[in-house]
């Protein structure tokens, strides 16, 4: 697999009881394998701020899927493969070995060949809580007869290509009551590649 170079920072941001206010940022790390294209829109933050503006020691923040502040990325691939996306995470924000922060990231897709992700996000299929991979085609297929075997791969062809979303949200806390405030940091890495049956 290739790492894509595009990174997304999600920034978080906490206030401790007596403590100021400061970033906390989360390292997004895309990587697709084969003509696969994973990009952010907007400004691909995931931003715990948008949804409390000061977090306190003891408080959990929660961004749901349908927020504005869940991180929304597109994923564009061949319309007769399916995808398989993985989804890898620190299960904390850390600021030392003594400092840390629980982290808990879900994600969902959508594949009804949305023109806008507004459409898409209604339409969204959310991963159940604790499954870290999901498998479906670029585009959802119609019901009826299976559709043709994928054409193989060979000089001077090009597949019909198209665009899936993925919305990635989460938990942040419940934030130690003791917790420094610092800036914390953590990793979220996504993996995208077609399947091989």
């Amino acid at each position: 697999m290739k790492q894509v170079t595009k990174h997304i920072m999600l920034l978080l941001a906490l206030s401790l009881l007596g403590g100021s206010v400061v970033a906390q940022r989360i390292s997004f790390g895309l990587y697709a394998a084969d003509d696969l294209v994973i990009m952010p829109l907007g400004l691909g933050e995931l931003n715990f701020n948008d949804k409390k503006t000061i977090i306190l020691g003891g408080e959990t923040v929660t961004i749901n899927m349908t927020d504005d502040a869940a991180a929304i990325l597109t994923i564009e691939g061949r319309t007769d493969l399916d995808i398989n996306v993985t989804i890898t995470y620190s299960t904390t924000i850390d600021l030392d070995p003594l400092n840390k922060i629980p982290l808990a990231v879900k994600f969902a897709y959508s594949n009804i060949g949305a023109s806008t992700y507004a459409i898409a996000r209604g339409s969204a299929i959310q991963v159940p809580t604790g499954f870290t991979t999901a498998t479906f085609p670029i585009v959802k297929r119609a019901s009826g007869l299976p559709t043709p075997p994928p054409t193989p791969n060979h000089t001077g062809y090009t597949g019909t290509k198209r665009t899936a979303y993925l919305f990635i949200y989460g938990t942040l806390g419940a934030v130690p009551a003791d917790a420094a405030a610092g800036i914390y940091t953590g990793n979220i890495n996504i993996h995208v590649e077609y399947s091989t049956y």
